[in-house]
């Protein structure tokens, strides 16, 4: 039997008890509501308060996590929307996380998690995978800030709410839901570089359906200025300053969502989002490319079933079908970029299916989670097209089952989670050592095997100690499997990358003291030792094979705390300190620090608001580190002031804010010869309105 059907085949066997697994309960409780920190004698609190990166903190959190010992941050963006921030901004000032950029507003960007690489970070869009098998690698300039609630960031553990485990970590963007009263929310704004920013949302009731529709566009012509060494760094004679050239882009995003209260304690949501997006592809700061151009487009839909309390199923269940469509364009005719002349397309088709439910038993919280899920990656070379069927596709299957133990009135909760994964990959051709395709197909099945064990003490009411210890995995993406028609020859022999995250800490939330409200404060140490790493060798002058040669230690400190003092002055900071080292058998990179991964890094926020009129000063620290493994290329330290001021016209829902960032002018870059922007300013205009009444608006 093909690996695809006996996946099909497990998936309904072991569905069928988890649909019908609340008939056999005997007297289990309701399962603590997900806005109620409370918990019940009877079932395991399975949520907690987390620290919020926001820039007002008071009162208790709006969201809690679905992993009480999990050390997670939930990002609120209802005040961060009201500036002129992006979800790559917005990551990049929480603690644990490193963002890559390749440019400017626009660019390329990627996500690290205590030291892992961008594509060991798993990417989900209310709870729908973004991650894709052709580079597992989602950009972040691709991803809407205005439409979403919260970020939902658990940095070492992937509870069994969300899909798939992630060696590297798991983000989880959160959309808004419709009001029950009709309202409206608009901004827009501009700034630096001929940069422009609108967005529309509005949402209410339409007979039994609540209703929400969001519209944002974004877009920049990206011509900062940077210093240009001529590709000749050690001669300085020939530097000059020169504008950053062909970085314009265009991008627009709409998102349409509908949500049916079927019942008290049911109801469906169904999603649709549009992404388009059209940029210049400038490349490197000394060779810039004057045409190179990227377009693409991502279309989401999704249809969910959520369930609390229901007969003849689990107390809590949820399941979800999805869709996506996704297709990358990239045409460089005048070979400005790399080595050849390059016009091709990329077309992802992926589709999944999931069901998650949870039951009480006594003291104990059981869960269980399947999914399944399939993508289907169509490569296309548009100037010398190839007339085999080069076509990659990915089935994927995953089971996990987990249970909370509540012991002595849930003082301490002990958390046990297995899951196995697995996925089944096919391709119509294989790339030989010469780089060319031949009729041989090749493809495999490869499973993963990944338990975890997790503990919360209350040591006092406001004061948990947490712990974790697991095994994760990523499996390799369809580059390293399959190869390209450029510089990497294919190696189906890989296996997976496997490795060990273990993080124990104290989470802190006295209601106050002294004269500081809504204190969060929370301290951990995490650990990580990753093997089978997959990194490219190079076998001849033009062509690199990948193999599991490499392996990787990681440990460090993330501190983080976050109060308003006298009723007048918000504050938040963090500071993370990370060793990450390369332990591969290369003596060119044996214990070199990994590229990209500052060992220090810090970010501060201050506000004062007792009028409406509030001025806020923002600070972000990185040590000087490498961009390359052999750290050779080294970047210096960089510090980066920004002020603010924001205005609410007390007569309108009307809110003035204006940056000024980067005060210093300080020229940095994140990859090597993708120079960032310096010195800017930017100003928005955020008016909401809400139907109930004015105060509430």
């Amino acid at each position: 039997m093909l690996p695809w059907r006996r996946a099909f085949l497990a998936c309904a066997v072991l569905i069928a008890p988890l649909i019908s697994g609340s008939s056999f309960a005997q007297g289990g409780g309701a399962t603590v509501p997900a806005q109620d920190t409370t918990t019940l004698e009877s079932a395991p609190a399975r949520e907690a308060p987390v620290d919020i990166e926001s820039l007002e903190v008071s009162g208790e959190s709006l969201h809690t996590v679905a992993d009480a010992t999990a050390f997670a941050t939930i990002i609120e963006i209802d005040r961060q929307a009201q500036e002129f921030k992006t979800v790559a901004q917005v990551l990049s000032e929480t603690a644990g996380l490193q963002v890559r950029r390749f440019g400017g507003l626009g660019d390329f960007a990627t996500v690290s998690v205590r030291g892992a690489s961008s594509g060991q970070v798993r990417i989900y869009f209310d709870d729908v995978p973004l991650t894709r098998a052709r580079s597992e690698t989602v950009n972040l300039a691709d991803l809407p800030l205005e439409p979403l609630q919260r970020i939902e960031v658990y940095r070492g553990t992937t509870p069994l709410s969300i899909g798939a485990t992630a060696l590297g970590g798991v983000i989880n963007m959160i959309t808004k839901d419709p009001s029950e009263t009709p309202s409206i929310a608009f901004l827009a704004g501009g700034g630096s570089f001929g940069t422009r920013q609108a967005s529309l949302t509005a949402s209410g009731m339409l007979g039994d359906w609540g209703l929400l529709g969001s519209f944002n566009y974004l877009g920049s012509e990206g011509d900062f200025p940077f210093d240009d060494d001529n590709g000749t760094p050690v001669n300085p004679h020939d530097d000059e300053r020169v504008r950053r050239e062909n970085n314009a882009f265009n991008s627009g995003d709409v998102i349409l969502k509908a949500v049916r209260q079927i019942s008290s304690r049911a109801r469906l949501v169904a999603l649709n989002e549009f992404f388009i997006n059209d940029q210049g592809v400038p490349g490197i700061g000394a060779f810039q490319s004057k045409t190179a151009n990227l377009f693409d487009i991502r279309n989401l839909s999704y249809l969910r079933f959520e369930g609390d309390g229901l007969e003849n199923l689990p107390t809590e269940f949820d399941t979800t079908l999805f869709f996506i469509y996704e297709e990358e364009r990239f045409d460089d005719v005048d070979g400005d970029i790399g080595l050849l002349r390059r016009k091709t397309r990329f077309r992802t088709f992926a589709a999944g299916a999931n069901a998650h439910g949870a039951e009480t038993f006594g003291d104990h919280l059981l869960e269980g989670r399947i999914d399944l899920g399939g993508e289907v990656l169509v490569p296309r070379d548009l100037i010398t097209p190839d007339p085999m069927d080069v076509t990659q596709s990915r089935i994927s299957f995953d089971i996990g089952v987990g249970d909370t133990w509540s012991l002595f009135n849930d003082v301490l909760l002990l958390d046990g989670q297995f899951r196995y994964e697995m996925i089944h990959d096919d391709f119509g051709g294989f790339v030989d050592a010469n780089a060319q395709i031949t009729d041989e197909s090749s493809g495999g099945t490869h499973s993963l095997f990944t338990p975890r064990i997790g503990a919360r003490y209350t040591a006092l009411p406001w004061l948990w100690l947490k712990t974790n210890v697991g095994r994760y995995g990523r499996f390799p993406n369809f580059s390293e499997l399959f190869g390209n028609r450029g510089s990497i020859v294919g190696n189906p022999d890989l296996e997976p990358e496997k490795g060990w995250n273990l993080d124990f800490g104290a989470d802190a939330q006295p209601a106050s003291w002294g004269p500081l409200d809504g204190l969060r404060a929370e301290t951990v140490f995490f650990w990580r030792d990753v093997d089978d790493l997959i990194l490219l060798i190079q076998n001849s002058q033009r062509t690199s094979v990948p193999r599991n040669i490499g392996s990787a230690r990681i440990w460090g400190i993330e501190i983080s705390t976050a109060f308003e003092a006298w009723e007048r002055v918000g504050f938040t900071a963090n500071y993370t300190y990370q060793d990450a080292r390369d332990q591969s058998d290369a003596p060119s990179r044996n214990g070199k620090q990994l590229p990209g991964i500052p060992q220090n890094e810090a970010y501060l926020r201050a506000d004062y608001h007792p009028w409406e009129i509030v001025p806020f000063y923002e600070l972000s620290f990185a040590s000087d580190n490498f961009l390359d493994r052999a750290n050779l290329i080294e970047v210096p330290s960089r510090l980066i002031h920004s002020l603010g001021l924001q205005y609410s016209l007390p007569w309108t829902p009307l809110t003035l804010t204006f940056e000024a960032r980067n005060l210093t002018d300080n020229q940095i870059e994140d990859v090597a010869g993708f120079p960032l922007p310096g010195r800017s300013f930017f100003g928005t205009v955020a008016y909401r309105w809400n139907g109930a009444t004015q105060e509430d608006s």
